[in-house]
């Protein structure tokens, strides 16, 4: 018979209704949970993960809506190795001017780093003082430049300025912001560093060329050191070989653009 269906006697019409909306209910609820548990695995398949071309840190507007970075610096002293802190002194100077210009034509207001702070033992830094051995270390929170100066390779450290300098253009850009979820953590950290040696190589690469070859070429050479930090290095920062292809992107290309480490695959980040 069409119609209303007919109520038993003893079947109230809420309770029915109930169990007639649970398999809907508990559907919904397995979906929002599984959202919420694969989280990495859904902004893969969404295009949102890092190494997508379709994820906001590979979409950035800096990277279609900025020119070649200034890459050279009349303020250097002409002998790089004479004094190393006024070298670094006048080369953070020049990475203001280049970024500030840079990110202005996408629209974006450069701030420089709040502090630069340049060492004698990490100690000084003002964070990372129980991290690992390293050369320099970038302080988002506060917004400070730390590096280190031993020996007397003042190109070296001034290609670790530049470096810390590209960390704190990702950071003031949004670049940075662009976080994934935890299984992501170390592709994450690959993308970030191995963009900041192109871009270093990027502001670098009308200061001393050769010197900068010469660099890329060490680092594709791998540095040597005991093979746990080594492993745990390439983790968090990319190999040798990846360095040196990155950074000789950001040399020959001089554009933000030819650094863009997020929409690379992964073979090209490892």
């Amino acid at each position: 018979m069409a119609g209303p269906r007919d109520w038993e006697v003893y079947e109230p019409r809420r309770p029915g209704m109930v169990r007639r909306m649970l398999p809907t209910l508990l559907a919904f609820a397995v979906v929002i949970g599984g959202l919420a548990y694969l989280g990495g695995d859904l902004r893969e398949l969404l295009g949102t993960a890092p190494g997508s071309p379709r994820s906001a840190a590979a979409t950035h507007r800096l990277y279609q809506e900025t020119g070649p970075v200034g890459g050279r610096c009349g303020t250097l002293p002409k002998d790089l190795d004479a004094d190393a802190r006024t070298s670094l002194k006048a080369l953070a100077g020049c990475l203001d001017r280049m970024w500030a210009a840079t990110l202005e034509q996408a629209g974006i207001d450069y701030e420089p780093p709040e502090e630069v702070r340049l060492v004698a033992a990490p100690e000084e830094a003002e964070c990372g003082i129980d991290d690992y051995d390293w050369a320099g270390i970038y302080c988002p929170g506060p917004r400070v430049v730390n590096v280190l100066i031993e020996g007397e390779r003042a190109f070296s450290m001034m290609f670790t300025l530049a470096h810390e300098y590209a960390h704190h253009v990702q950071e003031v850009s949004g670049i940075a912001d662009q976080r994934g979820s935890e299984s992501f953590d170390e592709a994450w950290s690959r993308r970030l560093e191995l963009q900041a040696d192109c871009l270093a190589a990027v502001t670098l690469r009308g200061v001393a060329p050769r010197r900068l070859e010469s660099l890329r070429r060490l680092a594709g050479r791998g540095s040597g050191a005991d093979e746990g930090v080594e492993a745990g290095y390439r983790q968090s920062h990319g190999s040798g070989a990846s360095s040196a292809e990155w950074m000789r992107r950001g040399q020959e290309g001089g554009t933000v653009g030819s650094c863009n480490t997020w929409a690379a695959p992964a073979e090209r980040v490892s």
